[in-house]
Order: C-alpha cells, then structure tokens, then sequence
C-alpha cells in the first residue's frame, strides 16, 4: 500500500501552539504520530512524505525516522535539510517533486507547497502539505499535512476516491523575448509561495540555458 502525509514538523515546540495540536508536550506530540503512522502502515508499505518531517538537529530525528515503518520517501519542504542529510536521517529516497500515477491512472504532481492550478494543466491533481489548515481539497489540490487528517497518512485507496473539481480561478502567463520577460498572474494568496518557487526554477533553468 501507498500511504501520504506530510508537515509533522517532530521536535518542533512551537508548531503545538501555532496549530492548537492537542498534545501537552513536544514527547507527547512525537509519540502520539509516531503511534498513529504505525497504526496504518506496514513494513511492506511505502510512505510518501511531502515535507517538513522534523525541526531541530538531524541527530534528534535518526531515531524517530527509524521507529517510522515503511519505505519512506521524502518530497522536501521548505524546512528540510539537504538531500544528503535527509537520507542519513534515515529517508530511503529524497526529492524536490515527483509524478505519481495512482492505480486509477490519475496522475499527479508531488509537491511541498501548492501551486496554481494554472501550473498543473498536465496534472489530474497536486498533493502537497505546507498549509496547516484550510480545505482538505480546493480545486486540483490535495493537502495532506497530518493537521488535518487526525495526525496520520492517508491511503492510496482512500485518495482514488476523491473527487476533484478544477476551479480555474487564476492565470499565468509567462512570456520570454530576447531580454524581457513578461509575467502576468492572478493567483490566489495561500498559492504565492508555491508560484514564487516556479518562478525562482524558472529563472535558474533560464540563467542555465543562456549561459550554455
């Protein structure tokens, strides 16, 4: 089975205040999703991870990774160390983004923070984490950060169950002419993280083109 989660943030003291997680300490907090992640998934299983897994020293998390059943894959988020790092913490494989076909042969695009739906035209649906709170799903995205599922990974089944309906609210338009790029945008606030790391992508990919 697959399994998706994402936005533990282990070791983090602050997250049970900024969250209002119900637990009295950070041990508690660690215990409680450690518990409810072996609760469900198997050995034989794999767990994508979308991001933001730990704060604090790598050290901490060695333990707290290898209590964690499964094949874990990390898709990394804006608080995670580097690839190196993550996979000596104990993460079997480590990634920026990644596609993903589910057994219905919907494919979506892993990613830490949710973009435009502009941007997933290639896509049937995102999943992403970064968001603590909000809608489970808006539109083409998915957030499956442990706030809103009870501190727990979601199936791969449970997901193919989902219907989701497109909104195409927002417009991107990206244009490159000589030395002037025009970029116009009309997105909503909760998706300006995602589309500024487009953009950051799109301007390295550019800069590497140009200077090959």
């Amino acid at each position: 089975m697959n399994w998706f989660t994402s936005d533990h943030h282990f070791n983090h003291e602050n997250i049970r205040g900024y969250c209002n997680r119900p637990f009295s300490s950070t041990e508690e907090m660690n215990e409680a999703m450690i518990s409810r992640w072996n609760s469900c998934v198997l050995d034989s299983d794999t767990v994508y991870h979308i991001g933001d897994m730990f704060l604090g020293r790598p050290e901490n998390a060695i333990e707290i990774v290898k209590r964690l059943k499964g094949h874990k894959i990390l898709i990394a988020g804006n608080h995670d160390r580097s690839s190196k790092t993550m996979l000596e913490c104990g993460f079997d494989e480590v990634y920026k983004k990644m596609d993903f076909t589910f057994k219905n042969g919907k494919r979506a695009l892993l990613r830490h923070k949710p973009l435009p739906e502009s941007l997933l035209i290639s896509y049937d649906f995102q999943i992403h984490g970064h968001a603590h709170s909000g809608e489970v799903v808006n539109g083409k995205r998915l957030n499956v950060c442990v706030d809103l599922w009870g501190f727990q990974p979601i199936s791969e089944d449970e997901i193919c169950d989902i219907k989701f309906q497109p909104q195409s609210l927002d417009l991107i338009e990206i244009s490159n002419d000589g030395n002037l790029i025009q970029i116009t945008a009309t997105i909503r606030k909760e998706d300006m993280d995602g589309f500024a790391d487009h953009l950051s992508e799109y301007t390295r990919k550019l800069s590497y083109t140009q200077d090959s």
